[in-house]
């Protein structure tokens, strides 16, 4: 979602998403690639012997110059694998450290099951991630990282289960993390439970801003603007430094994607609103830069080892599910139009302008038809549905006539502003592009600091079903569901209710919405049905408060709507 966008001047900033253009929008009124990250394989040419290594130690004991400040982590999990990060503080930034990783299947550390040695050093940041593979499926283990002397804290994590499993499955979703905004209870929460498979990142799990530039709870490390490798660098340190995410890093494996903030707000292929070129170095530059920022400091697994501006990938829990996590911002995006989204403009149906881009849109409809699993889960970092201003009855598709009649969207910098690849996307779910249908398809989205429901249909305001038509009241029409997660701590929308009243009275395909509370979902996967709690916090100011279910909406199994439940 948009944050403060600034004038040029670099000095002050306007809102993205704000109360007044909601308003107005409904008539009322410079570095290198660097060194990549050491990912080592934890196979059986690197293990210790099957004694436990806490009593016979692979490495000498040297004084203890080296801590784990950083915590540990895990991510991106398959039946036989998983990653496991932690980072090392040294001393002094120069020469090398060793160290390895062991691994159990207890959290005493008695059952010992393998180790694997590492290096690191300056050039990935004194980072550590290792692939620890030859493990077993739907297995829990637990992993604790030593160096020169000093332990980390200890790691639980859990590999997916195998083909042919159809066993039920449990995420935290979350989204939007803004440390200036207040306290990450809802990771604390998460962190509480004991239910979860995974937890899946939908984006901005850091920002970029200076201190006090958005938000004043907290402040920001550096107090800066991040812009240089040391800049990005040390904000993910410090986000990493925080008990409650370090806590749920430690509890359950993540499975992250990026969205704008880790780069800077509303960044896309070639450039991005928060960047100006020459003042603040090159944006192909600054953008490599963050990614390497992100490669280094998250536990993520690259589909294409070295290349770290590809990370849309796919994740498989046996046959009930795969997840599609997609790069809607930084691979092949072209620059956002306008908000409102106008219609005379063109852009949403614009069938030249592209979200994901060809290679990427292959991917997922390609993968979705060729799935084995039960459910398609697509990790989407910005709403797939449209929010409209004004009702219309066409389709959208190019053309000055659909341009006039078509609805218009309201926000530009989401998928209404890409209507016509958003169009080809449904096309592929239904059917109608010449493949088969595609059922059982979920999206999960954050973005906007919000909690959004709804069915996903070519136009929720045209009734007739053989142009795409969509029943409000029996849902029929719709291809698929998207879950629409709040924030961590990000701010809402600050508009009236009566004014998201009007906009779900002309967008009926949208069944629940709160603009107010901040939190996280957890995502329950069946064979009968896929439902999605919403859970909310009841402060950010202040460390820990209390935490109640809001609502839950669940879709039944080939149903391709929403059907709602009590909470």
């Amino acid at each position: 979602m948009s944050g403060p966008r600034r004038k040029r001047s670099r000095i002050l900033k306007r809102p993205g998403l704000t109360r007044r253009t909601f308003l107005k929008g409904l008539g009322f009124g410079g570095a290198t690639m660097g060194s990549l990250s050491v990912m080592t394989a934890c196979g059986s040419d690197n293990a210790t012997p099957s004694n436990n290594p806490r009593t016979n130690p692979s490495e000498e004991t040297p004084p203890r110059d080296v801590q784990f400040l950083h915590g540990v982590a895990s991510g991106d999990p398959a039946f036989d694998s998983v990653v496991l990060w932690t980072r090392v503080t040294p001393q002094t930034n120069d020469g090398t450290l060793t160290g390895r990783v062991d691994v159990f299947k207890d959290e005493a550390l008695t059952d010992f099951v393998k180790s694997v040695n590492f290096q690191t050093s300056k050039a990935q940041d004194f980072t550590v991630k290792v692939i620890c593979d030859g493990l077993q499926a739907d297995t829990v283990y637990f992993y604790q990282f030593r160096s020169k002397g000093n332990t980390s804290r200890v790691g639980r994590t859990r590999t997916t289960p195998a083909a042919g499993s159809k066993r039920a499955l449990n995420f935290g979703v979350v989204s939007c993390s803004s440390l200036a905004h207040g306290f990450f209870n809802a990771y604390g929460k998460l962190a509480q439970r004991d239910d979860l498979d995974a937890i899946i990142h939908l984006g901005d799990y850091i920002y970029e801003y200076a201190t006090g530039q958005y938000g004043g709870v907290r402040e920001y490390e550096p107090a800066t603007e991040i812009i240089t490798l040391a800049d990005y660098r040390g904000r993910h340190a410090q986000y990493k430094r925080d008990e409650d995410l370090q806590n749920l890093h430690a509890r359950f494996p993540f499975i992250t994607i990026w969205d704008d903030h880790e780069s800077t707000n509303n960044s896309y292929r070639d450039g991005a609103e928060n960047h100006t070129e020459g003042d603040e170095g090159v944006w192909a530059e600054r953008k490599a830069i963050a990614q390497q920022a992100y490669d280094e400091w998250m536990p993520i697994r690259l589909p294409e080892p070295g290349n770290r501006a590809k990370i849309f990938r796919r994740v498989q829990f046996g046959d009930m599910a795969d997840l599609f996590m997609l790069d809607t911002r930084l691979y092949d995006r072209d620059v956002e139009a306008a908000t409102p989204v106008n219609p005379l403009e063109g852009a949403a149906s614009d069938p030249n302008r592209t979200m994901i881009g060809q290679e990427q849109f292959d991917f997922l409809i390609n993968g979705m038809r060729n799935s084995q699993a039960q459910w398609k889960l697509i990790g989407n970092q910005v709403v797939f549905h449209q929010w409209i201003i004004k009702p219309g009855l066409n389709n959208p598709a190019p053309g000055p006539v659909n341009d006039l009649l078509a609805p218009s969207g309201l926000n530009g910098d989401a998928w209404d502003g890409y209507g016509a690849e958003r169009q080809r996307i449904i096309n592929a779910l239904r059917g109608s592009d010449g493949g088969p249908a595609i059922n059982n398809a979920v999206i999960l989205t954050g973005d906007v600091h919000s909690a959004w429901v709804a069915d996903i249909t070519d136009n929720p305001n045209q009734p007739i079903d053989a142009a795409g038509g969509y029943n409000p009241v029996t849902g029929q029409g719709s291809v698929a569901v998207e879950f629409v997660v709040t924030s961590v701590t990000s701010p809402g929308l600050d508009v009236p209710n009566q004014i998201i009243q009007a906009i779900r009275a002309s967008s009926p395909h949208i069944k629940h919405v709160n603009v107010t509370d901040r939190g996280y979902s957890v995502l329950r996967v069946s064979e009968n049905k896929t439902s999605c709690e919403y859970w909310t916090v009841s402060t950010i100011t202040e460390r820990g408060g209390s935490e109640q279910l809001s609502a839950t909406f669940e879709v039944s199994n080939n149903a391709n709507r929403i059907t709602p439940t009590l909470p």
